[in-house]
Formats: C-alpha cells, structure tokens, sequence
C-alpha cells in the first residue's frame, strides 16, 4: 500500500455457488491440458466495474458515494457465466475469462451508471465502456500456454452457472507476498434489495 491511499476498485461479489462452477470449469480446462495459467482464488472472484487504483481516503469517501448513487433505483438482475476466452487473443493470452451470457447489458449499464457517478465525484471517465467477463486466470508467459483454443472450442458456450445481482461492493486490494488479499470497503445493495 502507498502510505495514506488505498488500493480500491468497485464489483460485484460472486456467490458461493457460482465459484463451484467457476472451480469446476477450471478443472476441465486443466484437464484439456491448459496447466501454466495462475488460477484466481475463489474467494477473490469477482466482476469488475471500475478499478480506481491508489486513491486518498477522502476520494475513498467519494467512491462509496458514487456507488451508492449508481446502484439507487436498479433493481436486482440475474447473470450467467458461460463460454470461456482470452485477452488479448487466445493464441497469446494474457488472461482467461468466463463470458457472461445472461445480464451482460444490465451490468454495462450499471458499469456506466457507476462511471457517470464517479464523474460526478470528479474522477475522470473509463475511456471505453465495461466488456463483462470474469477472470479466471493469468498468464505471465502467454508462450507457456497450449491447448486453450481447442479447450474453449470443445467447451462452447457451457453454462458454468448463474446468479443474482443484488449488491455492488466498494473493494479495498492489500498487496501481499502471497498474493492479492480484498477486503470489502462497503456493500451497497441495488434498490429494491434488503441485505
């Protein structure tokens, strides 16, 4: 951590269930041969809607309220995880990820209503609008890695599984030897949702 700023970016949580399901596709694709990817913990999957990096706890304070903003009057949405790919190709990638199929538009615009917030909160907009995936894995020597592209061809658009989306939640990212650690800043429900 930069002493006095916090590493921060804002999501949604994923459900235990789900990341069985993220669990259970990784397995099949190590078993199809995909073995040199870094696999994200379960317990850090998550969607991203804006990563805000090293930021002041003042502009901490104005994050939770842009998120408080763009989540009041969305209601809750179903999303499903199916398919697989990579950026930036899957001949060379740097990371692998799960498509979203279902709710895929809602959790764009609930990315834009968070960036408009933050504009709002003075923090400059994402230049490109939010391409909903979640990580699975990534890739520190794209050359190391064989047997994605058939791997993803003989899965097709397997459904990995589905969940609502009730909350969004203000992250906080400690760097550690031993990895990333993220600690929940604030969980802000979508209107219409009692947590």
């Amino acid at each position: 951590m930069i002493e006095g700023r916090h590493r921060i970016f804002v999501a949604v949580p994923l459900e235990p269930a789900l990341r069985d399901g993220v669990r259970a596709l990784e397995r099949r694709l190590e078993e199809a041969g995909v073995t040199a990817a870094r696999w994200i913990a379960p317990g850090n999957l998550h969607l991203t809607l804006r990563f805000l990096g090293h930021i002041s706890p003042a502009q901490l304070s104005r994050v939770v309220r842009a998120a408080h903003a763009a989540a009041a009057g969305v209601p809750p949405f179903q999303i499903t995880l199916s398919g697989v790919g990579a950026f930036p190709t899957m001949r060379r990638p740097r990371v692998i990820w799960a498509g979203i199929a279902e709710g895929a538009s809602a959790l764009t615009d609930l990315a834009a209503r968070l960036d408009d917030a933050l504009a709002r909160e003075r923090f400059p907009k994402e230049p490109r609008p939010l391409q909903p995936h979640l990580t699975l894995a990534r890739i520190r020597n794209p050359g190391t890695i064989t047997g994605l592209e058939a791997a993803a061809a003989s899965l097709g658009a397997v459904e990995i599984g589905r969940q609502g989306v009730t909350s969004l939640v203000v992250m906080e990212s400690l760097l550690r030897p031993s990895g990333a650690l993220y600690v929940p800043v604030e969980e802000v429900p979508l209107s219409g949702h009692e947590k």
